[in-house]
């Protein structure tokens, strides 16, 4: 499978590029996928003309399907490369999560500025059921990410959670009731963080991170 067959761009107007995910039906993250991934975030950051990047999946779940089979060294160097990639790219970028998101997967999101997901969805770090190991950029992520009684909730009994336990927990920012609410309320925040100024979001978000992405950045060697 090629790059474009994993990932599709979509234009919504006024400077907002939606990046589907396309590796159906669960999103099974692979390593070719994860650098395809970190790749297409990286140019779509040099482009002008983004003025924000929305993260989607046009299938039933955002991304489910890994397993143990993936504890393998180019799989978690593609990870920490996508997850850096995203953490560090300086144009706004949103998650839209249309419907269940269980391990690497939910990292990803948490490299986002901004996420927003669907009612009647799981969430779960699953990795202590499928023996998928963390990577070293993603244990970063994770720390300073979340508080440290959520890590050790999810973590060490890999129970799914449902969204409203995931906004409280700082995993998602907002709740859509279904799919239109999703993208109603996702267009609506991604035309609101293009009435910023692209320079001061950069430079702001570069100063806020800065710290974090070091620690990611060493910690993969």
């Amino acid at each position: 499978m090629t790059a474009q067959e994993w990932l599709n761009r979509r234009e919504h107007g006024a400077g907002i590029v939606e990046l589907q995910l396309g590796n159906g039906p669960s999103n099974a993250l692979s390593a070719p996928f994860l650098d395809a991934l970190a790749a297409q975030v990286t140019a779509l950051d040099q482009e002008e003309a983004v003025e924000v990047i929305l993260l989607g999946s046009p299938f039933h779940d955002f991304s489910t399907g890994t397993g143990a089979e993936q504890n393998t060294a180019d799989f978690m160097q593609a990870l920490d490369h996508a997850l850096i990639a995203i953490f560090a790219c300086k144009t706004p970028i949103m998650a839209v999560v249309n419907g269940d998101i269980h391990g690497p997967g939910l990292s990803l999101i948490l490299a986002c500025d901004t996420r927003i997901g669907v009612a009647k969805s799981g969430y779960s770090f699953n990795g202590v059921e499928t023996a998928l190991e963390l990577s070293a950029a993603e244990i970063v992520l994770i720390k300073n990410t979340l508080e440290s009684h959520v890590v050790r909730r999810m973590f060490l009994t890999g129970q799914t959670i449902g969204p409203v336990a995931a906004r409280n927990y700082g995993i998602i920012d907002i709740v859509a009731e279904d799919q239109e609410d999703l993208w109603m309320y996702a267009l609506r925040e991604a035309k609101a963080l293009c009435a910023i100024s692209p320079e001061n979001y950069a430079r702001t978000k570069t100063k806020v991170r800065a710290q974090t992405l070091e620690t990611m950045r060493a910690a993969c060697g």
